[in-house]
């Protein structure tokens, strides 16, 4: 009986180990960079770069020739969270007047007919960024169009339809390209309603 006693001990021991450690894996941060294969990093990068997800993404800076272009330092950071809010006009949605409010914005703010949206920060920081996100909420946040924990949608012009069309390895690949670009500290301002 004691063997028996012994050896169910042993087995619990076992099992409890097991489930710890699939618990454990459950949780861990994503891979580092030099765990993603080369090929995947280049495909995910040739996609960012094809959909053009910086114009939106990161917030541009006035270059030597006076153009605006990408800040490097802030590359796919999202809304700078202290650049200060713009005012929203009273004017009636489709006057002049708005769609030159429209075209004033940063690229990194969106209004709708209701609302002022300003873009994710999609680098790998934990606290402000998608740093924390797995693979499978990555997934699942752009196959469902909802955001990863919050449940809400994503918005407008963010084309997650589009790209919920594309394979898993392909948006693997992504993930994997954004999980080794800088990480930017930078917390995103919610949306703002427009009108009540």
């Amino acid at each position: 009986m004691k063997n028996v006693c012994s050896a169910l001990t042993v087995f619990s021991l076992l099992i409890l180990v097991a489930v710890s450690g699939v618990a454990m894996s459950c949780h861990q941060k994503p891979a580092t960079e030099t765990e993603y294969s080369p090929e995947r990093l280049e495909i995910g990068q040739a996609i960012v770069e094809g959909w053009n997800c910086s114009f939106c993404h990161t917030p541009q800076i006035q270059g030597p020739d006076g153009k605006f272009i990408p800040d490097p330092k802030r590359f796919m950071s999202g809304h700078p969270a202290d650049e200060k809010i713009p005012a929203v006009p009273d004017m009636v949605i489709t006057s002049p007047e708005w769609m030159e409010f429209l075209d004033n914005l940063d690229s990194t703010v969106w209004a709708t007919d209701n609302l002022l949206i300003f873009s994710a920060n999609l680098t790998p920081d934990d606290e402000t960024g998608i740093g924390t996100w797995t693979e499978v909420e990555f997934v699942e946040t752009i196959r469902q169009g909802r955001h990863k924990g919050i449940e809400r949608r994503l918005k407008y012009p963010m084309p997650w339809q589009e790209l919920s069309e594309v394979s898993d390895e392909e948006l693997l690949s992504i993930y994997e390209y954004l999980m080794t670009i800088e990480p930017v500290d930078n917390k995103v301002p919610p949306s703002i309603v427009l009108f009540r």
